[in-house]
């Protein structure tokens, strides 16, 4: 039988400078384009290195713009929490809550959002990054639970501080499970979403994700100092053999200068090819990958 074969373009845009100014008023905060353009990225450093990897956040934004349904059964449990005692299961479920965390909150689960961010907390304090979520953290939250554009500020500005914290205190082993962690269950939203509901936006995503997948593989290999990511790296090794059969090419289009504004976006226009047998081959593995992060 002839593999059906999926075709789709997409086109992305990079602003190059944004000048902002106004108060600090949390009812009408100053959103920073990494933070809520879904075709950005998240540019975490290591050593030197420069890792690009989409934020969770982002990746909620996508699902929210496509008009998915909201689905709680795709969530991590929260009463596994207890059973996450290692170090690494810390971490990196550290970023699967956080993610659904984003999650909820994109679709105003206001109530779910606060149980969320309570199973965030015990696990940021048993892994010590007690200062990114504390007290004020949780009263900022809790007063801006109904304001979407606050509560995306508010996440990801103590996502920062941690990362900020365990960067500076020599644990970037665990930060960089964390944002591991993360794009995992990020990729495991969208998987099982567009499964359910085929979009073309969360399949474009979803593609684009090879040249991620390269740079969690080296972010991984470059920490696995004791080999006890053995595993970890392998699966993920597995399923880039798959994202390898996709093909993207790009078509750079004239760009955009807001003189006003004093911003110049440059565009493209990305055109993927990938067969529906392939599709379900990732949409497998990412399952399995996240089975074995959250048993």
């Amino acid at each position: 039988m002839n593999k059906l074969l999926t075709t789709f373009t997409v086109s992305t845009g990079i602003v190059l400078m944004i000048s902002s100014c106004g108060s600090e008023e949390e009812k009408k905060p100053e959103i920073s384009k990494e933070v809520i353009d879904p075709n950005s990225s998240l540019n975490a450093k290591f050593d030197d290195k420069i890792f690009s990897i989409p934020s969770p956040m982002q990746m909620a934004m996508l699902l929210e713009e496509s008009k998915s349904p909201y689905n709680e059964f795709l969530l991590n449990d929260l009463e596994k929490v207890g059973d996450y005692t290692s170090e690494y299961k810390k971490a990196m479920n550290l970023g699967v809550y956080g993610t659904d965390l984003g999650y909820v909150s994109i679709y105003k689960q206001n109530s779910i959002a606060l149980k969320y961010l309570s199973t965030i907390e015990k696990l940021t304090s048993k892994l010590g990054l007690e200062g990114a979520f504390d007290k004020n953290f949780m009263s900022r939250f809790e007063k801006n639970s109904t304001n979407k554009d606050s509560m995306m500020v508010i996440v990801s500005d103590a996502f920062k501080k941690s990362d900020n914290f365990l960067k500076s205190n020599n644990r970037k082993s665990v930060s960089a499970l964390i944002l591991v962690g993360g794009w995992i269950e990020s990729m495991y939203l969208a998987c099982n979403i567009n499964k359910e509901h085929a979009n073309q936006k969360i399949l474009d995503r979803i593609a684009e994700q090879t040249e991620t997948l390269n740079t969690i593989i080296d972010l991984l290999s470059d920490y696995n100092k004791k080999g006890e990511w053995d595993e970890l790296i392998k699966d993920m090794k597995d399923l880039k053999f798959y994202f390898d059969q996709i093909t993207i090419n790009y078509e750079f289009m004239p760009p955009i200068t807001n003189a006003k504004k004093k911003t110049t976006t440059l565009r493209h226009k990305t055109v993927v090819t990938v067969d529906s047998s392939t599709l379900n081959f990732i949409n497998q593995k990412i399952e399995s990958i996240r089975g074995k992060v959250i048993e």
